[in-house]
């Protein structure tokens, strides 16, 4: 009897738990919290947290990753392959209890309230894609994680990295920006950073678009673009508009005969982290395209 009613007991708290909205499944099996006081545990919110964390923590820190960690968007998503997934509502931050979580962006309301009453440090990322953003953030997240030569190795690199970009030689050749959607990145815009740091000129800059924006097709056909850079084109990751720029019968025909890349959306994300990588990817295939010399990309001078 007494063991029936210990069952009883436990099926009854289980049914509450459920009914409460605690009791989520998540994508994988949560491993048991590995932390210390040296490496704390750290759970990911979304998925441009997802690559800080992939690039600064031990994998045993890890104790789960946003559900978006392996989505085309995610640089690291092969590394993020095995590791569990979360939902990040609030009742599964609690119930997983990390010592710290991570986020890029509020992930739902109250997420500070109730992550301090049970006692889970909540950090978020600074806003911003220019380079000193990206230090600071990844000091943020070295200090948070305590994996600070991890991250004081990745500034160094991103700072060399972007130094060599600096110095290579400039062209006044205009590089246009044009999504499925016919939007375009304007002054403002990280991807217009991206464009500016590969040695081009940004059509939309050179043509006084601020922001994001539609991109007229008159003004492509008046004035068209030396090399065109496709962004969020590839199959899975987006569903093109039937009205879409890139359905005009015009600008196919002008994107076929015009130097095109797609570089890949995994690059223009998660706020400049990823900004070196794309400025590097731009100007490499610039020079397989023979818009610049193998020379021209090879030479810091």
């Amino acid at each position: 009897m007494k063991n029936r009613n210990h069952i009883l007991g436990v099926l009854k708290a289980l049914s509450i738990v459920v009914f409460i909205g605690v009791a989520l499944v998540p994508s994988h099996s949560f491993s048991e919290n590995q932390s210390n006081t040296n490496k704390p545990s750290i759970l990911s919110l979304d998925y441009c947290s997802d690559q800080f964390v992939l690039l600064l923590a031990d994998r045993k820190q890890i104790l789960a990753l946003s559900k978006a960690s392996e989505d085309i968007y995610s640089f690291y998503r092969a590394r993020a392959k095995g590791i569990p997934k979360t939902e990040s509502t609030i009742e599964e931050v609690i119930m997983l209890k990390p010592d710290i979580a991570l986020q890029t962006y509020r992930a739902a309301a109250h997420m500070r309230e109730m992550t301090s009453r049970s006692d889970i440090g909540l950090f978020t990322t600074h806003y911003g894609s220019d380079p000193e953003t990206v230090y600071k953030n990844i000091e943020l997240v070295g200090n948070t994680l305590n994996q600070n030569l991890r991250a004081k190795g990745f500034i160094e690199l991103y700072k060399k990295r972007y130094a060599a970009l600096k110095k290579k030689p400039r062209k006044n050749l205009k590089i246009a920006y044009v999504t499925p959607s016919s939007t375009t990145a304007g002054v403002g815009t990280s991807v217009d950073d991206i464009i500016k740091l590969s040695g081009f000129q940004s059509y939309a800059a050179a043509h006084g678009l601020n922001g994001w924006q539609s991109l007229p097709v008159e003004l492509l056909v008046m004035d068209p673009p030396d090399m065109f850079i496709t962004g969020y084109f590839e199959d899975s990751a987006v569903t093109q508009s039937r009205w879409s720029i890139s359905r005009h019968d015009q600008i196919f025909k002008m994107m076929q005969n015009t130097p095109t890349t797609n570089i890949p959306s995994s690059l223009m994300s998660c706020s400049g982290l990823f900004l070196v990588d794309a400025a590097e990817r731009i100007r490499k295939d610039a020079a397989n395209m023979g818009i610049i010399t193998e020379a021209e990309w090879g030479t810091n001078e």
